[in-house]
């Protein structure tokens, strides 16, 4: 874990000085945005860096609450109502995870405990949206994969749970539990599906622009 690089800009990940894939990339063609306004799927790509971003400062109690536009205001009251319902205790918060077995890596955005509904050791993405829909819970089944192999190394208790937390404008908040322990299957078998076509980029690349035949 220690040689992980996380390059912001590029957003790509790199160990041991060589570039690995991430989860979101690796899941990427598992949900299809071409049918939103692109306006509107670029708006929702800055409120999300956003969102993300007030979470992260909030669990590390390094949030100025005034300087936050209107916009994200129920955001924050929605988090708030989460930690107080929940009784959330923050352990990692925007964590780089690395699975090494497997070479892929990725940004959990919490993981933590929820005394009130009995869930010890749990993996939060945050989310603006369910969009995304059951893709989440293999997004966040990689997470909790890679989560589990660092913590098996250190001889600490393994993330037991999966949830995905929405904040909504209205102020309230949304928790949906992943359940499905095939999750980790189908994410690894798209793992291998993402090598195999960089394995055979150039073929496929050369056969996707080839005349009809019929």
């Amino acid at each position: 874990m220690s040689d992980l690089i996380f390059n912001e800009a590029t957003h790509t990940y790199y160990a041991g000085g060589v570039m690995v894939p991430n989860v979101t990339r690796i899941l990427g063609p598992l949900t299809s945005y071409r049918f939103v306004d692109l306006a509107a799927l670029e708006r929702a790509r800055i409120e999300g860096v956003h969102i993300h971003k007030m979470v992260e400062l909030y669990f590390k109690n390094d949030l100025d609450d005034s300087a936050l536009p209107e916009w994200l205001m129920p955001r924050l009251a929605a988090l708030k109502s989460f930690e107080a319902e929940t009784g959330f205790i923050c352990c990692d918060s925007e964590k780089h995870v690395y699975h090494e077995s497997h070479g892929y890596a990725g940004t959990l955005d919490l993981t933590g405990a929820m005394p009130r509904l009995h869930a010890d050791h749990c993996v939060l993405d945050v989310k603006r949206s369910f969009y995304a829909g059951p893709v989440i819970g293999l997004q966040l089944a990689a997470y909790q994969f890679a989560e589990n192999e660092a913590r098996r190394k250190a001889k600490l208790p393994r993330v037991k749970r999966r949830y995905a937390l929405q904040l909504n404008e209205d102020g309230k908040y949304k928790l949906l539990p992943f359940e499905d322990d095939s999750d980790i299957t189908v994410f690894i078998g798209m793992l291998n599906a993402w090598r195999w076509s960089q394995q055979h980029s150039n073929n496929l690349i050369w056969r996707n622009h080839e005349p009809a035949t019929n």
